[in-house]
Formats: C-alpha cells, sequence, structure tokens
C-alpha cells in the first residue's frame, strides 16, 4: 500500500476487499443450489460440493485481481517517477548552483508535474522540519515508491551529503546516467517487439485455425460412419475404424488449450514489456477473447466450406 501511494487505514482497506469477497463467494455457493437442476445436478452432496468450489474460486479470483489491481497500480507509480526524475535531479542541481541549500533545492523542485515524486519530496519535506533531519527523511523516499533507481540515487545522493562532495555537479552526472538507461531499456523493447507479434500471431490466429481443422475433421469422421451404418454398401475402408474421440471433446480440449496458451503468452509478454511476469497477466483475458472468437470463425468458415464440397 505504501508502495502504491494509498494512504488509508490498512485494516479498512482490506476489510473491504475481504467483505467483497465473501460476497461473491456467497454468491458462487448459491448457484449451483439455485440452478443445479440446469446443469444435471440432482443429487444435494453434489450441489454442495460444486457451490463450495465455486465459491471459493470465486473468492480466491477476486482477491487476486485486487492484488494485480495494486501491483499494477504499483507499477504505474515506479514509470511515472522513474520519467521525470532525471529532469528533477537537473532541476535540484540548477537550484544548488544557484546557491540553495540541499533541503531548499529539494523543497523547490518538487513540482506539480513530477506526480508521485513531487507528493513524496513534500512530505519528506514536512518531515524535515519537524524532529528529523533531511537526511533521514530522505532515505523514506525509496520506502514509498519501488524503483531501484530511485532507491540507488537516494542513497547515493545521501551518501554525498554526508561526505561533503560537489552536489549539483553529482546530480548532474547522475541525471544523464538514468537518462541514457532509459532509451537503452527503450531500444531494447523496440527489439522485442517482432518476437510479441510472433507470439500473438501463433496463438491469436494459428492455434485456433488448427484447433478448428481437428474439430471439423472429426465432426466429418463422425458423419461419413454414420452414412455408412445406414448404407451398408459404402466403402470407407480405413475411416471405418471406431474413434474414441468426439468433436465435442475435441472443442472443450481447444478451449481449455486456447485459455492455457492465452496465460502463458500474456506471462511471456509481460517479461518482454513490462519487466515483471505478473504484470502481463492483464493481457491474458483480451488474448483469450481474441483467439476464442477466431476458433469460433474458422470453425463457421470450415464447416460451411466442407459442406459445399
Amino acid at each position: 500500500m505504501d508502495y502504491a501511494g494509498i494512504n488509508e487505514d490498512i485494516d479498512e482497506w482490506l476489510g473491504k476487499r475481504i467483505m467483497l469477497a465473501l460476497l461473491f463467494f456467497i454468491i458462487g455457493f448459491l448457484i449451483p443450489l439455485s440452478l443445479g437442476k440446469y446443469f444435471s445436478l440432482n443429487e444435494f452432496t453434489i450441489q454442495i460440493l460444486f457451490s463450495f468450489i465455486l465459491g471459493i474460486i470465486l473468492f480466491i479470483l477476486t482477491e487476486f485481481i485486487y492484488y494485480f489491481h495494486l501491483e499494477h497500480q504499483i507499477d504505474d507509480r515506479v514509470k511515472r517517477v522513474e520519467t521525470v526524475l532525471p529532469d528533477f535531479l537537473l532541476l535540484v542541481a540548477s537550484n544548488l548552483r544557484s546557491g540553495m541549500t540541499p533541503f531548499s533545492a529539494f523543497k523547490n523542485s518538487s513540482r506539480e508535474e513530477f506526480g508521485p515524486l513531487a507528493e513524496e519530496i513534500k512530505t519528506i519535506s514536512t518531515k524535515s522540519l519537524g524532529i528529523d533531519s533531511f537526511r533521514n527523511s530522505l532515505k523514506q523516499l525509496s520506502e514509498k515508491i519501488d524503483s531501484r533507481i530511485l532507491k540507488e540515487s537516494v542513497a547515493f545522493l545521501s551518501e554525498s551529503m554526508r561526505s561533503g562532495g560537489k552536489l549539483a555537479k553529482l546530480l548532474e552526472a547522475s541525471s544523464e546516467d538514468i537518462s541514457k538507461t532509459q532509451e537503452m531499456k527503450k531500444e531494447m523493447i523496440s527489439g522485442t517487439k517482432m518476437y510479441v507479434l510472433f507470439v500473438l500471431f501463433v496463438i491469436v490466429v494459428a492455434t485456433p485455425l488448427l484447433m478448428s481443422i481437428s474439430v471439423q475433421f472429426l465432426e466429418m469422421i463422425n458423419s461419413i460412419q454414420g452414412q455408412s451404418a445406414v448404407d451398408e454398401s459404402l466403402n470407407i475402408g480405413f475411416l471405418s475404424a471406431e474413434i474414441v474421440i468426439t468433436s465435442n471433446f475435441m472443442h472443450n480440449i481447444a478451449v481449455i488449450l486456447l485459455l492455457g496458451n492465452s496465460i502463458l503468452a500474456s506471462l511471456f509478454i509481460g517479461v518482454l514489456t513490462e519487466r515483471k511476469i505478473k504484470l502481463g497477466l492483464k493481457y491474458s483475458p483480451i488474448i483469450f477473447i481474441a483467439s476464442f472468437i477466431l476458433f469460433t470463425a474458422f470453425k463457421t468458415v470450415i464447416s460451411g466450406f466442407l459442406s459445399i464440397v
């Protein structure tokens, strides 16, 4: 919550989300009991079992959504801070060269366009006016923003203030190094776009196409075997062997495969673009929906083509 910039009471914040998750648990628990007869769940024991399973799934899913939303807030906060950090350090260095003390230079550099960084600078400036020293308050800045670059910059700045080095020159050098590092990261992300596009093509287009062909192939074989059973004079050769896998089973396997591939692809994209594997999970619903729509479309097109032929 500190890294995400949430200033609410932790018990109140967590209690609201647990209560909502419990509400979804109750909804999931009641669905099989209310609609069990429509899903062939006639036995009361089976209904209770499915009620608990569905309720637990909805409870865990709700908490995971809150958790990933919190992770997204933390990552968004880090990106915003790291983007403006070079400009902030240059502004502090400029204020130092004009004759300001380190405390005044930092305080006067906290502009509104710096977003979360400016908010935290104002907070530590207020603490520095009290019983805490500026160096100790400055260390708390890295405890509010989960940025490795910011933590290293704060530690370097704090040590420079203690040793009495040329602070303005050091800040300008740090700003330049951070800018170069960010440019290198942008180039690396641009260089991996082809990999991302290739993965998306395989998951969203190629896999649904192959799975739709498999489903339609099984349906065609079952249709041919059905016709041969009616017309005994029809010789179908090797197609007369019994096929254990049905088209409905293959359809279910295809949906599960598309779901699993969408999750794995989103994790891979998260590593390449977001630098964190778990942040890529937000792409999995979009990838799965797109692949499932194309799977249905391909199956319809192939079925229509085979009926014409």
